[in-house]
């Protein structure tokens, strides 16, 4: 592939945008790299049709620029299978052939995002490369928006759900367990009421914190509304996760909050397997265990009961 590098003239910034390209082409000199590396982009791999697959799976891109004669692959099946990926990524087709609206139109047709003729159009393929990529990067931050508590940035219950199906069925495929704990703000409408509620978010901000703090990189903490929270603990059993559990209340106990002083938590404790193989089962276990510590006194954690024991009330 030739790659044609333009000298930067002094106050002639060029915006530079991240993302990766991959090319798939017969001819690789037919697809001019300079302009798309000149505004940022990297250039992950340039292979045949007969070996987009491969490159697709190992370079992970978030563009397919394909030529519209390309063998060993139909732009068809080459756009279907970038349509099924996790990310859906988009295909441009690029030719030599002008871009009529009929070309556009069946570009469309097989699911592809535009056709563009090269090298007349090289600017154009720029612009809707850098389009793609400024589009994905919108979607990414609204999915992480949609799936972040707004007070505090931990997972909401939507995501929190979303890593529980994912913790249980590990352990179904690959018999990997996992914990869930579930904690509560002990007397928070007090807190409230006597300081008010910004100082209520502040505490509650500071229990966030805490949990992140404390987070392996696979586990999942969560606010699931008020003062509720979750911390889904990957790859723990049991005792592991008791042993987290306990700590976790004596460091919130120990912390001094500015204009409140300590607070304490109760926190319910399940696994998986130890004492439910469901989801649900899981969730369920862990919350009638959070129901024990707060009967029982508050500032204290309770584990719940084994599988073969029959939970209180179920």
């Amino acid at each position: 592939m030739k790659a044609k590098t333009q000298k930067q003239k002094p106050g002639n910034l060029v915006k530079r945008e991240r993302g990766r390209v991959l090319i798939v082409t017969d001819e690789p000199d037919s697809v001019d790299s300079g302009p798309l590396t000149s505004v940022g982009l990297e250039i992950v791999g340039v292979c045949r049709g007969s070996a987009a697959l491969v490159s697709l799976h190992r370079s992970r891109p978030h563009v397919v620029i394909a030529s519209s004669a390309t063998k060993g692959m139909s732009t068809a099946e080459l756009a279907r299978t970038l349509s099924q990926t996790e990310d859906g990524i988009p295909l441009v087709l690029v030719g030599a052939k002008a871009s009529t609206l009929n070309r556009r139109q069946t570009a469309l047709s097989v699911g592809a995002f535009d056709y563009i003729q090269l090298p007349a159009e090289i600017d154009l393929l720029v612009l809707r490369v850098r389009q793609i990529i400024a589009l994905r990067q919108t979607m990414d931050r609204l999915r992480s928006e949609a799936d972040l508590d707004h007070l505090t940035g931990l997972a909401n219950r939507r995501r929190f759900r979303v890593a529980l199906d994912r913790e249980v069925e590990r352990w179904r495929r690959y018999g990997v367990p996992c914990a869930l704990l579930q904690l509560d703000i002990d007397h928070m409408k007090e807190v409230n009421d006597r300081f008010g509620h910004p100082v209520g978010d502040a505490v509650i901000r500071h229990v966030a914190n805490t949990l992140s703090a404390v987070s392996r990189g696979n586990d999942t903490a969560a606010r699931l509304g008020g003062e509720e929270f979750a911390l889904l603990l990957a790859n723990l059993g049991e005792e592991k996760a008791t042993a987290a559990a306990e700590r976790l209340r004596v460091l919130l106990a120990e912390q001094s909050i500015s204009g409140v002083g300590n607070i304490s938590v109760s926190i319910g404790v399940a696994a998986c397997p130890a004492h439910a193989t469901s989801e649900r089962a899981l969730y369920a276990a862990s919350d009638w265990a959070l129901y024990v510590a707060k009967n029982e006194g508050r500032n204290r954690i309770a584990v719940a009961p084994l599988m073969q024991e029959k939970l209180p009330g179920v």
